[in-house]
């Protein structure tokens, strides 16, 4: 697992959904100013009440250091009681349970807020790393998300006191964190830029999934009670307008702007390709992953300007590119109009190679976004199923049962499903099924929850993949729970 620095500066596999880094070039501190400004614009309807970010980074900035630096082998996936080093991590978790006011306080606020620009925040959460800076001056040509760096600490800490508080049997206190951590995620995935969205939908997977863990490990002595208010009151809210096939996630805008910005940089005054400039902003930005094709970008885009449509057409095709991306991002998934070519696509890479090279393909998110309504629903429908285990000491035989009283109806909806129906339920009793994982296969009794994976077929859960990529996405029993139980992973 990368960094979340390192995560905006990289593509990625479509399930990790990574967001190339826009290296810009060379334009005035007042263009800079500008281009902020347009970013900022839509926070200008919120009022610095109904923003999070505040009292939110305060919080992170007070923490004391994490027993060991978050990262691929520390993060809020790997942290259990059976961690190597676990009372020094409980001890960490403890140590910043202030934490938890400032969740509590921000969990219900509109949006995180965070304006862009490194200067827009105070000095200490600027020299905390707690910032946003979308740059395009010469000293700074890469966009950067550092507060994201917090963001990842405060999942650790989050996971690390939510087992605490389960060991100590405050089952309700450990769960009320768990809430407010996801809908501050939630926030996140709700701002305009690629790679604050695809982070902050890919953490709210992965806290769901923790949380299952936690449900299972603690199944015997979490009260029904809290099983059921989890699923009927605080799962489907994590944003009031929120439902179960998260409608209200936004596209985002901001790299429209962005892109926009630096496709003015190759352009003169009267909107005609620049050669010069073509060749200086546009092989910049190609050789920004490839370096060592910058010789030969050099070349190709002094040759692309002699043909290459006008600012207003570019901008143009810029604009029809993210009209379409967000008629489709409204559609239902499987609408047949999905499956037509994309503005993109489409595009001529020629005539508008400016546009196609200045913007970042947002297709990897609306796969994203299904493995989070899988996540989410999930998550909903399991702590249902263990009120109903609490309540009568057997799990349900049909998901029928469990419906109404310990989680809504609504929510056993899955995603993949072409025919927009319901997850796959399978009830074992007291039959023993082998399910291969990525650490190795483990075995399941009594049910098992699960989504038909991005193959949109059933393959009877002999096969987990935890991102839905490569097999179904077994919601319930928790993969992971289960491979720590049976030895498989520390």
């Amino acid at each position: 697992m990368v960094s979340p620095s390192e995560f905006v500066r990289r593509r990625a596999g479509v399930h990790a959904v990574a967001a190339l880094a826009l290296a810009v070039g060379v334009i005035s501190h007042a263009d800079d100013q500008a281009l902020l400004g347009r970013l900022n614009q839509p926070l200008q309807r919120v009022t610095e009440a109904n923003r999070s970010w505040k009292p939110l980074f305060e919080a992170i900035a007070a923490m004391t250091p994490p027993p060991k630096p978050v990262g691929p082998d520390f993060n809020q996936t790997t942290i259990w009681t059976g961690m190597p080093d676990w009372t020094a991590v409980a001890a960490w978790a403890q140590a910043n349970a202030k934490v938890a006011d400032a969740l509590k306080e921000v969990q219900d606020k509109i949006v995180l807020g965070l304006p862009y620009g490194a200067d827009a925040v105070p000095a200490n959460l600027k020299q905390a790393g707690l910032y946003a800076a979308v740059s395009v001056t010469d000293d700074a040509r890469i966009t950067t998300f550092p507060y994201l760096d917090g963001i990842r600490t405060l999942g650790a800490w989050a996971t690390a006191e939510m087992y605490r508080l389960c060991e100590a049997g405050e089952f309700d206190a450990a769960f009320a964190i768990g809430v407010s951590h996801l809908k501050v995620l939630r926030q996140i995935a709700d701002r305009s830029m690629l790679a604050e969205k695809s982070l902050g939908m890919l953490w709210m997977c992965e806290a769901c999934s923790i949380q299952r863990d936690l449900f299972w490990k603690y199944l015997d002595k979490i009260p029904a009670t809290t099983f059921q208010r989890l699923a009927n009151d605080e799962y489907p809210f994590l944003r009031p307008t929120d439902n179960e096939r998260m409608k209200r996630l936004e596209m985002p805008e901001g790299d429209r702007v962005v892109a926009e910005a630096m496709l003015e940089l190759g352009f003169d005054s009267n909107g005609q390709p620049d050669i010069d400039r073509f060749e200086e902003v546009f092989a910049e930005i190609q050789a920004s992953s490839k370096p060592l094709t910058r010789f030969g970008a050099a070349k190709r885009w002094k040759a692309i300007a002699a043909v290459h449509g006008s600012l207003d057409a570019s901008k143009t095709k810029l604009e029809n590119i993210y009209d379409d991306w967000w008629r489709r991002w409204r559609m239902r998934q499987y609408d047949p109009l999905q499956e037509l070519p994309t503005e993109l696509s489409r595009t001529n890479e020629i005539r508008y190679a400016a546009v196609v090279v200045s913007i970042l393909d947002i297709q990897s998110l609306f796969a994203l976004r299904n493995r989070l309504v899988a996540e989410v629903n999930g998550t909903v429908l399991a702590a249902g199923l263990c009120g109903y285990k609490r309540t009568f000491n057997v799990w349900p035989d049909l998901p029928a049962k469990y419906y109404a009283v310990f989680a809504p109806k609504r929510f056993d909806f899955d995603p993949y499903d072409r025919e927009y129906g319901s997850f796959l339920f399978r009830f074992l009793g007291s039959d023993r099924k082998p399910i291969d994982t990525p650490e190795g296969r483990v075995w399941v009794t009594g049910c098992v929850l699960y989504a038909r994976g991005a193959d949109h077929e059933d393959g009877g859960f002999t096969e987990g993949d935890p991102t839905g990529a490569a097999g179904d996405l077994i919601l319930f029993p928790p993969l992971r729970a289960l491979a720590r139980e049976e030895g498989l992973l520390n």
